[in-house]
């Protein structure tokens, strides 16, 4: 799979989108395109921790990096979606150091954390070591994807950025503009503000800057604004869009 961990600390542009229909042919397909990473969200699609396993599958030999949103900053989701393989985790609703905190401690074996020890597909099925696994993953291969979706991240922005083991912050637009009471307001001025302010903290702390593209003209703005981590669109989005084009062509929708 891919080398994410290390491609954020070279400031590079990190390009995927969102997996969220349960059928590993879809990951199949976006495999032959030059994506670095794919997200599989748990979060908002109807997807299990075993259909995740699944969706994985076809990534094996790519160099395309394997992300999780959990559906919350839980200590067992997190602990097994990456016992699964994934190589990194996006936890949403993060809102204050403490939590986040939280989110390193549960991604972390002790001394650091609390994981348990069973990575089972993380280690090929013991066909890496676990000694090996166990004191490279976190160092060199984990990432930990924070979301700030809310006024109360933005607020405790400075102190969920610093924290140890965080390796990016992602804004979910439609998220943090819906807290801010501006729901799809994405040139009102609080938004704005607030995008700004998450990639002037995120480069004050060599960490990456992440948020979500609507089409390619919104992904060269905030690419323009310092965001590196970024999605576009979403699988079934993608799907939808190409046909209702092909249909407005046919003049069957105006």
């Amino acid at each position: 799979m891919g080398d994410l961990k290390k491609r954020l600390k070279d400031g590079n542009l990190i390009i995927g989108t969102w997996v969220t229909i349960n059928h590993p042919d879809i990951v199949d397909v976006l495999s032959g395109l030059p994506f670095d990473w794919l997200i599989l969200d748990m979060e908002h699609a109807p997807l299990e921790i075993s259909d995740i396993e699944v969706l994985m599958m076809p990534l094996k030999g790519t160099s395309i990096s394997p992300v999780v949103r959990v559906p919350w900053n839980d200590m067992v989701a997190i602990k097994r979606a990456l016992d699964i393989g994934a190589e990194g985790i996006l936890v949403p609703w993060v809102n204050t150091r403490e939590e986040a905190e939280a989110v390193v401690k549960y991604a972390s074996y002790p001394p650091k954390g609390v994981r348990g020890t069973g990575p089972r597909k993380a280690v090929g099925y013991g066909a890496r070591s676990f000694t090996d696994y166990y004191e490279r993953f976190e160092k060199e291969e984990r990432v930990i994807i924070v979301q700030a979706e809310t006024d109360e991240a933005l607020k405790n922005l400075e102190e969920i950025a610093s924290t140890s083991g965080i390796d990016a912050v992602y804004v979910g637009p439609m998220d943090l503009t819906v807290n801010l009471g501006i729901p799809t307001q994405y040139d009102h001025p609080r938004f704005k503000e607030a995008m700004e302010k998450v990639v002037t903290i995120c480069r004050k702390y060599d960490i990456a800057a992440g948020t979500h593209a609507f089409d390619t003209e919104y992904l060269k703005m905030v690419v323009d604004k310092g965001f590196r981590l970024i999605t576009i669109m979403l699988d079934f989005e993608a799907l939808l869009r190409q046909f209702l084009s092909i249909f407005k062509e046919l003049g069957r929708i105006k």
